[in-house]
């Protein structure tokens, strides 16, 4: 005789929904925030030099990281450092 029952194990359903969220990014932002955690004094200019992005654009994904809570300037924006919450 032929049982129906199976010995396979199934996914665990109680895993914390954290292990599995990602960034909501652009890969244009994570080229930016890969900058900004090597070189927390990172200038705008810098940016622009090092992701061949316009400086109009390194400002809208500057402001769009912003925005998102992922960066934060501390100390002043002119001698200041970013801060990264992820």
């Amino acid at each position: 005789m032929i049982s129906n029952k199976s010995n396979s194990q199934s996914v665990n359903p109680k895993s914390l929904k954290s292990q599995f969220d990602t960034l909501d990014c652009v890969l244009e932002e994570l080229v930016i925030l890969e900058w900004i955690a090597k070189n927390p004094t990172v200038k705008q200019q810098e940016l622009v030099e090092a992701a061949g992005k316009s400086l109009s654009t390194v400002k809208r994904i500057m402001k769009s990281l912003l925005e998102k809570n992922y960066i934060r300037r501390k100390n002043g924006k002119h001698y200041g450092e970013w801060e990264i919450f992820i």
